[in-house]
């Protein structure tokens, strides 16, 4: 709790003395995809995510839960309320530290790719995550940071498998995939 306690203030301070990198949203995605009848893959979206990057690197990605978007909307409701339990958990957030350093040594149009990791908070529970991701860097101004390649999320780590199961019971599927692919692109502006 200390530690959110201090990134969030340090994010608070830093923001009132320099610029921070802000989400575009028009410009960004984010997805997760399951995998169903073991061969079926169908790819669902959030529509409503926030991120910040600041000047020091520290890197917060929220996301709004009851914003998925599978395009199936009785599918949408069930996973807000059977997977996610949005009522009690209707966000998550990641908390990263980047390289900025390196960043600010890549010239324009350079793309640099970073291990980063930083502590994932979905259903109630914190676990460290990390991702290979590219960091392009379009101008003084503008930076696109993109997974490198799906980031494998296991429901059980983060108590979802339950949902997943009951979910795949509803649906009366023989199976659902209990590892979750999760990709992103990311556009932030300075």
């Amino acid at each position: 709790m200390f530690k959110w306690i201090a990134f969030s203030s340090a994010l608070l301070v830093s923001s009132t003395a320099i610029a921070d990198w802000q989400l575009n949203n028009t410009e960004s995605d984010f997805s997760f995809s399951s995998i169903k009848k073991d061969k079926v893959i169908e790819t669902h979206r959030f529509q409503h995510f926030s991120s910040s990057i600041n000047d020091q690197g520290e890197a917060k990605l929220t996301l709004d839960l009851t914003s998925i978007d599978s395009g199936i909307e009785i599918r949408d409701q069930r996973m807000k309320d059977l997977l996610f339990e949005t009522s009690e958990y209707s966000t998550s957030t990641f908390l990263a530290q980047l390289d900025m350093k390196h960043l600010g040594l890549q010239k324009i149009g350079d793309v640099t790719r970073q291990k980063v990791t930083g502590v994932l908070n979905l259903h109630g529970i914190e676990k460290e995550v990390s991702a290979d991701v590219n960091i392009i860097k379009l101008s003084d101004s503008k930076m696109i940071v993109s997974s490198l390649s799906p980031i494998s999320i296991q429901a059980s780590d983060f108590s979802l498998d339950g949902g997943i199961t009951t979910l795949k019971d509803i649906a009366k599927l023989p199976s659902i995939s209990f590892s979750v692919p999760v990709s992103f692109h990311l556009t932030y502006t300075k």
